[in-house]
């Protein structure tokens, strides 16, 4: 891997080579459009609004001809958000099946290392705040597009695309909480602030509050007690792939189409059907330890049941 004076400086650097390879890439796709074959390619709307309405259901649009070819060569290739279309928090969905000749596949392989490099680099970069002024200092640039690397597989015989929305519990005690949001407000001001000094609507005014309410400031939080952000998981899609040769399974998420050799036959698929909005009845495991409202609900944070608040 190269030695860059920074990570920002060599991300830069490997994305802007990364888009150049890519848009070559997509340039010769669509020039050359007899060399592919799209078995399989889906829109999926973007939505609306910056947040996800989970009362409201995904139309899923299969494609075909033309339309299929340039929305699955647009998935492989795109890393800019879409103006006027996509909101800078929703990355792009085109899941689908392609398959391409060896010098198309290598060049994406190739294309993969380099999105993975430009994954550790980011990885160097601790704190939150550095990493969204450097994603801002590239215009319309998508983060997530960036790093996400294309899936390649061979000899697929079986594809199951579905729904996903599994949710995310992520544990820190009360005083770790607190340690992560004063660095955080403190990179921002160089000291934390309090209410009175932020306006209303101000993003940061919820790390205050947190801060004061882990604390204990007229709560009994103590410093060691047990503190989850609990996330709900949002609608993605996955696909479960099995093999020709009887491999081992894939299961994966998959946003943009699968790609494997073009000698290879079209696998059977089974199809990926419209998300409908289901109830969220209470969950088990971690989520049946927690609380059912947060205390702060802005950051997620729900206290656990008082049984759990000191276990492991």
């Amino acid at each position: 891997m190269t030695i860059y004076i920074s990570p920002q400086q060599g991300i830069k650097e490997l994305v802007n080579k990364l888009e150049s390879r890519l848009d070559t890439l997509a340039n010769r796709m669509r020039a050359r459009p007899d060399r592919l074959r799209v078995d399989l390619a889906y829109q999926i709307p973007f939505r609306d609004q910056a947040t996800v309405d989970e009362q409201k259901g995904i139309e899923v649009c299969a494609l075909s001809g033309q339309e299929a070819a340039f929305h699955a060569i647009y998935g492989l290739t795109s890393i800019r958000i879409e103006q006027g279309k996509q909101n800078p928090r929703e990355t792009l969905r085109v899941p689908g099946l392609i398959a391409l000749p060896p010098d198309w596949l290598a060049e994406l392989q190739e294309l993969n290392i380099v999105k993975h490099e430009i994954e550790l680099l980011v990885a160097q970069i601790e704190d939150q705040y550095d990493r969204m002024k450097l994603w801002g200092s590239m215009k319309y640039l998508s983060s997530l597009q960036t790093m996400r690397q294309a899936w390649i597989v061979s000899g697929p015989a079986k594809v199951r695309f579905y729904w996903d929305s599994a949710p995310s519990i992520q544990n820190k005690t009360a005083s770790e909480w607190v340690a992560s949001y004063t660095k955080h407000l403190k990179k921002l001001f160089g000291y934390v602030p309090s209410l009175d000094e932020l306006v209303e609507g101000d993003s940061s005014r919820k790390f205050v509050v947190a801060i004061s309410m882990l604390s204990g400031i007229n709560t009994d939080i103590a410093p060691n007690e047990k503190i989850a952000s609990f996330r709900h998981g949002q609608p993605h899609v996955r696909a479960r792939v099995t093999f020709i040769d009887k491999v081992k399974a894939q299961i994966r998420p998959a946003p943009t189409p699968i790609v494997y050799p073009i000698d290879d036959p079209v696998p059977k698929i089974t199809p990926l059907s419209n998300w409908e909005p289901v109830e969220r009845g209470p969950g088990r495991s971690g989520r049946a330890k927690i609380e059912s409202e947060p205390f702060v609900e802005a950051l997620y944070l729900h206290r656990y049941l008082e049984q759990y608040r000191f276990g492991k």
